[in-house]
């Protein structure tokens, strides 16, 4: 298990946009993912578990990673949360 931190860089916060973008790079992995917000705690695998945390621009999120895979989905997901949130997503 590995746990890790992670500011959120998209202005708007976990919206559902961006909720998606957490999701479709979580889900192309096997290990169970996990984000605490705020006492709140959602499954990285659903869009509407992570919309509801509401996490704010600028805030910091713990993430905890269960599984195989665990040491390579850490960076690509502080990656996405911390940098490339903040920027529309290629292709749109």
């Amino acid at each position: 298990m590995k746990t890790v931190k992670a500011m959120v860089a998209d202005p708007v916060g976990f919206h559902l946009r961006a909720a998606g973008r957490i999701v479709k790079l979580t889900k192309t992995f096997s290990s169970l993912v996990t984000i605490r917000y705020n006492g709140k705690v959602a499954n990285a695998k659903s869009i509407m578990g992570l919309a509801s945390l509401a996490a704010e621009f600028g805030t910091e999120v713990e993430i905890e990673i269960d599984g195989p895979d665990e040491d390579t989905v850490a960076p690509l997901l502080i990656k996405l949360i911390a940098e490339d949130l903040a920027h529309p997503e290629d292709g749109n």
